[in-house]
């Protein structure tokens, strides 16, 4: 029988009356029938079901293994002789928690052995009825007119996890209710929370080890479902939790609160044996519970952990985080089961937001305490997961690297666990999916610096300018880059606005915007706009504030519509490529009244080559860390890394073009001039604004660094 999809089955139902009977028979046994050969649950119409008596026994177990079912039935033919078909249905289509049926199944009637039939597998036609069932154990039982029967049946079952389901509803298909109804579960230790975490239905009340039930004239509507913890677990709980209540001290706190959490503190709780084909997970039974029983328990617990914990400690830190990953997104019971590991399935940022949070309450990452030490591993890997899932492909490398150190020292890097994340995390780069990691490097720009002087404005002469960075991106970068529309002319048909009391230009101090040219939907554009310069000073100042502002705008993607703001986007060195594009301009920036923002370039030192060796750098470190997995030249990962080799080698040598325009007063164009590129002139080429054009290169080139996914 499979294993994963037998459900706990309780009370028989009349489900067929036919098989040479004669016609007679067949009209008094009430509307049942066969469909195309499978099983219909129908009602009885004859039949009473007089009393039952059922007994669940968890006291037999050997750790975890199977309980014991007993139901003894007492029916009653009200109507003519008929031969009766009865079955337990065995599966719940739409129940995710089922049992592990075992081979033991036996009926009896009157006190002798009689012969069932597997219908295994065999979809009745009931539609979406709750009391649809895709598999069967069915035996016949005669009644005579006026006869009554005592059917007994018992079987053992293995609940999935601490789950187990017994069917009660099909008792309602019998003629009337169920006269006298007894249920008697021995839970084997005592019946009582958090040990016992959910009973249903309603109307029991517990005794000892037992949870009893008593109903007459009971009309079904719900099944027994009973949620608990595995004995093993709740025996290594129990005293952490007798310690915590009778000290109440942090230390004793953490310890219970850590026990009911994973392994990986903030991540995904494992699987138990029905889904992986193992060994029950410590914490697999979790998975295979119904209700948020659990899940609210972990959340009393925690907050009353917290509530012990000392403001600023390292296990109030550690605590804060477990509570943020399992209940800040808290909508159903999933999302607590899988904590921050909700990536795999959907963008997010959580993990990102907790580190963060962990380094502002004071985390040290060199010297964490253990239980620091323990959370580091999986929540830097999740970190690397969500980075892969809103395109930060390199984001995501240097989050692995990190993750790795971490495992290490917390002894985890060799565990299945841990490297299966890793897996899942490298395994998604492919020429398939992200064909250029380094985005932006073989793309060279062209740089257009539009200007216009104000005399009229007051305490003039001033300008303003907007410089442009064209690009003409692969396909493979439009789909990751967000699609935004900008302006590739300047609305300068009149004077701005100025304050009468400052005499400055009314409005922002300076902005940066980039998505694609209004005029050409192929030409990807960044905009830096000066709205007002007047003099060096007030130049580098406005410079300073939109260049420091910028790298959230720059690094937008497609997955997200807002700033992908975590510690380390600037901080690995291809994040702060743009920064390396900065330190290529040479040698000086400068503005002057006359003729604005000036820089000079070197043609003896080409704008992409200091940014191309960091870029050569860290593939080589990629390629080395690639180069030791079995698996690297299934996905092509091979072939992706070489690919931006090449690209960075191409990229050598060379610098961005430069047009200047400037306008008339009218906002119409006055003069246009168009360089040859710099590194191809013999001498010193003095740019309009080229300088900041530079600038804005580089931060868009590092954000298109990152703009392709390793992994999704």
């Amino acid at each position: 029988m499979r294993k994963n999809r037998f459900v706990l089955s309780i009370l028989i139902i009349a489900v067929l009356l036919w098989a040479g009977l004669p016609g007679t028979a067949m009209a008094d046994s009430g509307p049942v029938y066969y469909s195309a050969g499978v099983l219909v649950p129908t009602t009885s119409s004859d039949i009473r079901m007089m009393r039952e008596v059922l007994t669940i026994d968890y006291a037999s177990r050997v750790g975890d293994g199977p309980v014991n079912v007993h139901a003894r039935f007492w029916f009653k033919n009200e109507g003519k002789a008929v031969t009766q078909q009865m079955g337990f249905p065995l599966g719940r289509e739409a129940l995710s928690g089922f049992g592990i049926w075992a081979p033991q199944f036996k009926v009896t009637m009157d006190g002798t052995a009689i012969k069932t039939l597997n219908f295994d597998e065999k979809k009745n036609t009931a539609g979406n009825s709750e009391l649809a069932y895709d598999q069967w154990n069915t035996f016949e039982i005669p009644f005579a007119a006026g006869q009554s029967r005592l059917i007994d049946v018992t079987y053992t079952i293995l609940p999935r996890g601490g789950y187990f389901l017994y069917v009660l509803q099909t008792g309602r298909l019998w003629k009337g209710p169920i006269g006298d109804l007894t249920i008697d579960v021995n839970f084997g230790r005592p019946a009582a929370f958090p040990d016992l975490l959910s009973v249903q239905p309603a109307g029991y009340h517990t005794q000892g080890n037992h949870i009893l039930w008593h109903f007459t004239n009971y009309e079904p509507e719900q099944d027994i479902e009973i949620e608990s913890m595995f004995p093993d677990f709740w025996t290594t709980v129990r005293p952490l939790r007798d310690a915590a209540e009778r000290t109440g001290t942090e230390a004793d706190w953490c310890r219970y609160t850590m026990a009911l959490l994973p392994d990986t503190v903030v991540g995904r709780y494992p699987n138990d044996a029905t889904e992986t084909g193992g060994a029950y997970s410590p914490l697999g039974f979790v998975r295979g519970l119904q209700t948020s029983a659990y899940a609210d328990y972990v959340r009393q617990i925690l907050m009353t952990a917290l509530n012990h914990s000392t403001h600023g400690s390292a296990d109030a830190r550690v605590l804060r985080a477990a509570y943020d990953a399992r209940f800040s997104y808290y909508r159903v019971t999933g999302d607590f089961l899988s904590g921050v590991d909700r990536w795999e399935s959907s963008l997010s940022l959580q993990a990102h937001h907790i580190y963060q949070g962990l380094l502002t309450a004071g985390l040290s990452t060199t010297k964490p305490s253990p239980v620091e030490a323990r959370l580091l591993p999986w929540l830097t890997i999740a970190m690397a997961g969500e980075s892969m899932s809103g395109d930060y492909s390199l984001s995501a490398i240097h989050e692995l690297d990190q993750s790795q150190v971490y495992a290490r020292q917390a002894g985890v890097l060799e565990s299945e666990a841990y490297q299966g994340l890793l897996k899942t995390v490298l395994g998604n780069i492919s020429v398939y999916r992200n064909p250029r990691l380094l985005v932006g490097v073989s793309v060279v720009p062209r740089i257009e610096i539009q200007q216009q002087k104000m005399d009229t404005i007051v305490g003039g002469p001033a300008w303003r300018a907007r410089i442009i960075l064209h690009q003409t991106l692969p396909v493979s970068e439009i789909q990751a880059i967000r699609g935004d529309t900008v302006r590739s002319q300047p609305y300068w048909k009149s004077m701005p606005e100025v304050d009468h009391t400052t005499g400055l230009v009314q409005g922002y101090d300076g902005l940066i915007q980039c998505g694609f040219s209004d005029k050409d939907p192929g030409d990807y554009l960044v905009v830096l706009t000066l709205p007002e310069i007047r003099n060096a000073q007030e130049f580098q100042k406005i410079l300073k504030t939109i260049v420091g502002g910028s790298a959230n705008t720059l690094m937008l993607t497609k997955a997200y519509s807002y700033e992908f703001d975590y510690p380390d986007m600037i901080s690995s060195s291809l994040q702060s490529s743009s920064y390396t594009w900065l330190q290529a301009i040479a040698p000086t920036i400068s503005f002057d009244a006359g003729r604005g923002v000036t820089v000079t370039l070197d043609s003896s030192v080409p704008m992409s080559n200091a940014l191309c060796d960091k870029a050569e750098t860290e593939l080589k470190k990629i390629v080395a860390t690639y180069g030791t997995l079995p698996w690297v030249k299934d996905d092509e990962i091979d072939k992706t890394l070489q690919l931006n080799l090449d690209l960075v080698k191409q990229t050598r040598g060379k610098t961005p073009t430069v047009t200047m325009v400037t306008y008339a007063a009218d906002g119409t164009v006055a003069k246009t001039v168009a360089t040859e590129r710099a590194g191809e002139t013999h001498g010193t080429l003095w740019v309009v604004l080229a300088g900041i054009a530079g600038l804005v290169a580089g931060l868009v080139l590092g954000m298109l660094l990152t703009s392709r996914h390793f992994l999704t």
